[in-house]
């Protein structure tokens, strides 16, 4: 039995299946495919660096490529190294400085319900002690069930660890074998005709990734200047370091700025900086506006696509693919759109 569909019909239909392909795919092969989609991008945009030093030096692409990604690597876990060394000190700083907080928020909490009590005529006393009793309360659940379920998912999180270091390890390796013929490879994909629908959609795909990177770079680098000279200009310690730590950090998908300004502004708030405090607890809502205006206006803008329908895609990936979703979503929207696009725009059979 033959269905005739209309012309908008055979675009619904277009659509749906390409949703549920794309659905698939990111759901089940990127996992497995996308070392080797990043090593051919990242490629891409190693190819012309390594191609101008091999004309002037006359030593194999390969070989530049390693040398190339060694020493980013290296810059990478230095700058790590060196971050982590600042953390691990402040830290020490902080944790020697504990009893000095606990006596600043025994004496704030005091202040406090000594001024509940003149102006409310509750008594202050009591308030205190339930107060103290619920952190108490707090404290023990933290170490009798939550630090317990953290240690018991330490595998998970090494496992995590590793399948991240090995993923970047294939990487590497398929980015130094695809650099030694990365041109061959990209003759052979423009004379083949069958993959034209592939490079019109690949083209407005690695626009969007080109654009998806400067657009967090842009970000990241907005956030931190604004972090660092606020909190460095407050008169606190290593405020540079905290502003470009709260950049990165807002890069991270559910972490985001809080991980760094909400402790910041409490222990300002213990030790009676309440200005400080305050100012922290500003900037935490100040970079939130900051990335929820600027990401949608410039990704979606540049790449055809409403704002809020980025918006929409990273909402819907990350309750479709978890935390990945944050990627994944706006890219499925844009390989959905240009996919639909370019069969619609196909000439019709006879």
């Amino acid at each position: 039995m033959k269905i005739n569909l209309t012309a908008n019909g055979k675009k619904y239909l277009t659509a749906a299946i390409v949703i549920l392909s794309v659905y698939f795919v990111m759901k089940y092969i990127s996992p497995i495919v996308s070392p080797f989609l990043l090593a051919f991008l990242l490629a891409g945009l190693l190819n012309p660096l390594v191609l101008s030093l091999h004309r002037k030096l006359k030593i194999r692409k390969s070989i530049l490529a390693g040398l190339i990604l060694f020493s980013f690597c290296a810059l990478v876990i230095v700058s790590l190294w060196l971050i982590f060394s600042s953390l691990i000190a402040n830290s020490s700083k902080i944790a020697g400085c504990i009893p000095d907080y606990q006596k600043d928020l025994c004496l704030l909490l005091d202040d406090c319900c000594s001024k509940v009590e003149q102006k409310f005529g509750v008594d202050g006393t009591q308030v205190e002690n339930f107060i103290i009793e619920q952190m108490n309360v707090f404290a023990e659940n933290l170490e009798v069930k939550v630090l317990p379920a953290v240690m018991g998912k330490s595998v998970g999180y090494m496992k995590n660890i590793v399948s991240f270091i090995s993923f970047i390890a294939v990487m590497i390796i398929a980015i130094l074998l695809i650099m030694k013929d990365y041109d061959k490879y990209l003759l052979k994909l423009k004379e083949n005709k069958d993959f034209q629908g592939v490079r019109d959609v690949g083209r407005k795909v690695l626009f969007y990734v080109k654009t998806f990177m400067k657009a967090q770079l842009i970000i990241l680098c907005i956030i931190s200047t604004i972090c660092a000279v606020t909190l460095t200009f407050t008169g606190m310690k290593s405020g540079i370091l905290y502003g470009i730590l709260t950049g990165f950090m807002d890069m991270l998908p559910f972490i985001g700025t809080g991980i760094m300004l909400v402790p910041l502004a409490i222990f300002r708030l213990i030790s009676g900086n309440y200005w400080q405090a305050v100012l922290c607890f500003l900037l935490y809502a100040l970079c939130a506006l900051i990335r929820e205006f600027l990401e949608p206006k410039l990704i979606g803008e540049r790449v055809g696509v409403w704002p809020v329908g980025i918006l929409f895609a990273v909402f819907a990936g990350i309750h479709l693919f978890g935390v990945w979703g944050i990627v994944k979503g706006p890219l499925s929207l844009v390989i959905i759109c240009e996919t639909c696009k370019y069969f619609w725009n196909l000439p019709e059979s006879t």
